[in-house]
């Protein structure tokens, strides 16, 4: 069974990662449903996530990720985010 970098053992020839966010309510209130900005910022666990598709690619495993909303307040600027972490490698 391979692992990848973070410890946890690989169970199928895919990953999906959801970057989703905490209390719907509490986001929605911090944007009032303008999702044009970022108001709760989560670069650990952008980082996170851009790490494990980093790893993936180098073991060839396909991996989807979502992204919305409610993850930091406005998924176009997260997932613009999550990209440049990609390409630091």
């Amino acid at each position: 069974m391979a692992f990848c970098g973070y410890g946890n053992p690989l169970t199928a020839d895919f990953t999906i990662i959801r970057l989703h966010g905490g209390d719907r309510l509490e986001i929605e209130t911090q944007t009032q449903e303008m999702w044009d900005k970022v108001v709760s910022p989560k670069p650990e666990a952008l980082k996170a996530a851009a790490d494990i598709v980093n790893w993936n690619l180098e073991h060839k495993i396909v991996t989807i990720v979502n992204i919305n909303n409610h993850f930091e307040g406005s998924a176009p600027i997260s997932i613009q985010r999550f990209i440049e972490l990609l390409k630091q490698g």
